[in-house]
């Protein structure tokens, strides 16, 4: 009864956000980060984006796993809601992590219907056959915790980010390469959008990086701190046409830059 609870009051956030802000769900990302010590680490499943954060949903995360060296440790079991700086956000149990761990989340954010302007809610077109527009949100996050993480792993998401070199040993005013891949195939032309998940910018104003043909970007990193790279990629028709007319699909890449 509890996650229903907070489940319903997540839904309940969302639908009235979206009654303000035009292209919302576009706008939401789903990333990983981390807080604790080596022996008491949590991930923390962030949602939204930092001019707009609404609860993220526990019953909404289909897995997350922490990856070391060969091995795999899901952290599905004991999904709480909780707060860190003051945003709603959902922590894993504590697990063992000495800095070398890719963690990894899939999430389903579900139908949504565009029936007026800016107005938005979380259905399909089964319920709103007359929507506006209309689509199904799938959103997938990547996390690396310190240097000498799997990194390079790929993991099978729909949308996925994959460093091309340790983004942990990466430093302030380097670049570094990743790879876009769409249901495992480079996607080229894509934009992937470079923040931190902290400081609110302005949509127009977030530095983008196109892939290439080889579904390759190349990101600056100008400063030392925390990065999280994003894209959205938007398919049409969706999978499902009778309940939305397309397929969005997110995915980030969060990490730490050291300074030098």
């Amino acid at each position: 009864m509890r996650m229903v609870a907070l489940r319903f009051l997540a839904l309940v956030v969302v639908a009235i956000a979206a009654t303000a802000t035009a292209g919302i769900v576009q706008a939401h990302d789903l990333w990983l980060t981390t807080e604790g010590g080596t022996n008491t680490r949590r991930v923390v499943v962030n949602y939204g984006h930092p001019r707009d954060r609404p609860p993220t949903a526990a019953d909404k995360i289909l897995d997350l796993v922490a990856i070391t060296g060969d091995k795999r440790l899901s952290l599905m079991d004991g999904l709480v809601a909780g707060s860190f700086r003051g945003a709603p956000i959902v922590q894993s149990k504590t697990f063992p992590d000495g800095g070398r761990t890719l963690l990894a989340a899939r999430y389903d954010n579900g139908y949504w219907v565009k029936i007026g302007d800016n107005l938005y809610r979380n259905a399909s077109k089964r319920m709103a056959p007359n929507a506006i527009d209309s689509l199904w949100s799938a959103k997938f996050a990547k996390a690396v915790t310190g240097a000498d993480a799997p990194w390079s792993t790929v993991i099978g998401h729909d949308l996925e980010i994959v460093p091309l070199a340790d983004p942990a040993t990466a430093r302030p005013r380097e670049n570094l390469r990743v790879r876009v891949l769409f249901r495992g195939q480079p996607l080229a032309g894509a934009e992937v959008e470079r923040g931190d998940g902290l400081t609110p910018v302005k949509e127009d104003e977030l530095p983008r990086f196109k892939t290439d043909a080889d579904g390759v970007a190349t990101i600056a990193l100008p400063k030392a701190g925390p990065v999280l790279l994003a894209i959205d990629h938007r398919v049409s028709p969706s999978d499902t046409p009778d309940l939305a007319a397309a397929d969005l699909y997110n995915a980030t890449l969060s990490f730490n830059l050291r300074s030098r």
